[in-house]
């Protein structure tokens, strides 16, 4: 008995072990819930099982902390698991392929970042920076010169008239008063359309006008003033109508076409009567304009500076105007371009005004033909850059 106990004592944790993991794996094989790892014994080393009952041995304290060896396991009560109705994927068998030699990423593109870079990035890629010119290149039109002041333009045009003196350097106005002429430098500024002025300064009424030029009325007033010329009254309408007065001015329009021709002609064949369809006859008379005080800076200022320097239609403010009742009312302008006859758009002129003697009690002076305003001017008085000859010593005459 004493061996048999013995052995008992021996072997029983053994088949308590074998016992219990037998249970244990009957557990995982019928629930499936996860069971916990078995944990060995804080005592004996042996290894339990969760939920397995002992006995305390009074009788011998070395067995009082062996398990029982039918212990008693009662798994959890688990339901079965619902049968799923979505279709699980089946794996397909894949094909075997040599593995690559280098594992390829794709990159991440991101839109907003390639467009900033697109924006912010002003050189360049090094293939265009080193790629050589194509001819597709070369016919890329360059950037546009930087546009020119009609001043500008006229200047690099025409040639001051030789023995005038010039009388600002803002301007494009010449006197010569050996031949009682004054030159004004401007360009066509309208053909076609309703007509309230002839000339007007550049900057002011371009819209209705055939000419403007690169002077003030003021500086005009002055050079007539210069050559012996008078001034008269502007236009008055109240009570009645009063034409204008002052000594009559010829003018003269001076030009070259596109082939180079040179062209003068009286100005007032450039004014078209819109009822009969003829020139206008009537004369330009220096009216003189006038004088207005500015209320807030208290200084004076001349009236036809706004634009009002060779008039068509009467004005009270007119610098020259037409010496007959032509109205000023938008519904009732009675003059136009002439058109077939006024140059195109754009196309400089010269204008020469010349005074027309005041007849007097005293004999007439005899004029030549370079004073006579009723004589046209020749072609020396209008010569281009591009074909005048230089002087010995450089200078143009301004």
């Amino acid at each position: 008995m004493t061996v048999i106990a013995m052995f008992s004592r021996r072997l029983t944790p053994f088949f308590l072990l074998a016992i219990t993991m037998g249970v244990g794996c009957s557990r995982n094989a019928e629930s499936p819930n996860a069971v916990p790892a078995p944990q060995p014994h804080p005592t004996t080393g042996v290894t339990s099982v969760e939920n397995t009952a002992t006995v305390e041995n009074t009788a011998n304290p070395e067995l009082s902390a062996v398990p029982s060896p039918a212990p008693k396991v009662t798994p959890p009560p688990t339901s079965p698991p619902a049968p799923s109705t979505t279709p699980q994927p089946q794996a397909q068998p894949q094909a075997q392929a040599p593995p690559p030699t280098e594992p390829r990423q794709l990159p991440r593109v991101d839109t907003k970042a390639k467009q900033d870079d697109s924006v912010m990035s002003t050189s360049p890629p090094d293939d265009e920076a080193n790629r050589s010119p194509s001819p597709a290149d070369a016919a890329e039109p360059v950037a546009e010169e930087e546009e020119k002041s009609p001043r500008q333009y006229l200047s690099e045009q025409l040639l001051p008239p030789a023995g005038a003196k010039r009388l600002s350097k803002e301007s494009l106005l010449w006197v010569d008063r050996n031949l009682n002429r004054v030159y004004i430098d401007g360009y066509i500024a309208m053909d076609r359309g309703a007509l309230e002025m002839f000339a007007c300064p550049v900057g002011s009424k371009e819209h209705e006008s055939i000419v403007a030029v690169v002077a003030k009325s003021s500086e005009v007033h002055a050079a007539l003033l210069a050559i012996g010329a008078q001034s008269g009254t502007t236009a008055m309408f109240n009570p009645s109508f009063v034409p204008p007065t002052g000594q009559t001015i010829r003018v003269w329009a001076c030009w070259h076409d596109k082939q180079g021709k040179f062209h003068v002609t009286d100005a007032r064949r450039w004014v078209q009567n819109v009822d009969t369809k003829e020139a206008v006859e009537a004369d330009w008379v220096f009216a003189g304009s006038g004088f207005y005080k500015d209320e807030e800076d208290g200084r004076e200022y001349y009236r036809a500076d706004g634009g009002d320097m060779i008039c068509v239609s009467n004005f009270s403010t007119a610098m020259m105007d037409l010496s007959l009742a032509s109205s000023a009312d938008a519904d009732s302008l009675m003059f136009q371009p002439f058109q077939g006859r006024v140059p195109e758009r754009g196309t400089p002129v010269r204008l020469i005004l010349v005074p027309i003697p005041v007849p007097t009690d005293a004999p007439t002076p005899k004029l030549t033909p370079q004073q006579d305003p009723n004589v046209a001017p020749s072609e020396e008085v209008l010569q281009k850059r591009a074909q005048a000859p230089k002087t010995d010593s450089g200078e143009d005459g301004e």
